[in-house]
């Protein structure tokens, strides 16, 4: 159930520190400081949907800063993602800075400073997950944090109303929470990746780990193709393929393990989900690319301990 906190149901004289304690409890530790001398006004509606925390907040001029060293007292590693309902604001972080208005997203990371400037009232969507759910770590969030994503243009026209849609009503998804949740990072790292596409040419490891991005997008668009391959991939960002191979090789991994893997997650969630029940063991595999039903109990066996069929079974049992 939704939790809502409300700086209206307290005396005047101590709003103030409850929205700081309000903001930390929902967030991470940060300054939260009123830009009015005026009774402060904000509301919090918080909610979860499997990994992603969702919040709505709405509240006076006021400036959020999380400093070096309160980064110390707390080392969660969150990705926080803005969506701008009402007014506007101004995200810095990593030397960077964007400022928000209706529908833009713009997202930040829990691991580095940063400072939200909110000059007039404002209502914000606020999308909090952990890093893996957008394929991203600490070192690689800083090639997106403090960037504008326009609601009208690129991905982010699609990604803003779908996380707008899903933070209003997210409990009428709840049956679907963890599937969702993977689908929100998912989207995330798609749009990330393709501003990911504007590096200097002269920055030898922001070309490296932008066409890296755009590749694993890539991939993750087309599982379904049975056909999907390295030389495909390369010749699809025109690249050599040893160039392609070596992206990957630096991640400690190969492309062909990447693809397999992804689609092994896919065939695992749709046996696990909601309309298991109604599909074939192989035609849950072909629908992620892998046609031959031996190959894939094999490997799926070998990637979680069940073959296919036991581990569904497993799973209704629970």
């Amino acid at each position: 159930m939704a939790v809502v906190l409300r700086t209206q149901d307290h005396a005047a004289a101590d709003r103030r520190a409850f929205w700081q304690d309000v903001v930390c409890d929902s967030f991470v530790p940060v300054h939260v400081k009123p830009l009015t001398d005026e009774p402060f006004h904000g509301r919090i509606q918080a909610d979860r949907l499997g990994a992603v925390q969702i919040a709505e907040v709405v509240a006076d001029p006021s400036q959020v800063d999380r400093t070096p060293r309160l980064i110390t007292r707390s080392d969660a590693e969150f990705l926080l993602v803005g969506v701008i309902q009402g007014g506007s604001a101004l995200i810095q972080q990593d030397g960077r800075e964007a400022e928000l208005h209706p529908g833009d997203i713009a997202c930040y990371d829990t691991t580095r400073p940063y400072t939200l400037v909110c000059h007039e009232g404002f209502s914000m969507l606020e999308f909090m997950l952990p890093h893996r759910l957008t394929h991203l770590d600490s070192g690689q969030t800083g090639e997106v944090t403090a960037t504008r994503f326009s609601a009208t243009e690129g991905v982010g026209a699609l990604v803003s109303p779908f996380l707008t849609r899903l933070a209003k009503r997210p409990r009428d998804y709840a049956d679907s929470a963890e599937s969702l949740a993977r689908t929100t990072g998912d989207l995330l790292a798609t749009m990330f990746a393709e501003r990911c596409t504007r590096p200097s040419r002269d920055d030898a490891h922001a070309v490296r780990r932008t066409t890296f991005l755009r590749i694993r997008a890539y991939i993750d668009q087309n599982l379904g193709d049975p056909d999907l391959s390295p030389a495909q991939i390369a010749k699809a960002h025109h690249i050599s393929l040893r160039y392609a191979q070596k992206l990957f090789a630096e991640e400690q991994t190969t492309i062909t393990a990447w693809i397999r893997q992804r689609r092994l997650e896919g065939c695992r969630r749709d046996l696990t989900g909601p309309f298991a029940a109604g599909r074939t063991v192989a035609s849950t595999a072909a629908r992620w690319g892998l046609l031959d039903p031996a190959h894939f109990s094999r490997v799926f066996k070998s990637a979680y301990g069940l073959s296919p069929v036991d581990y569904r079974a497993a799973h209704s049992e629970k």
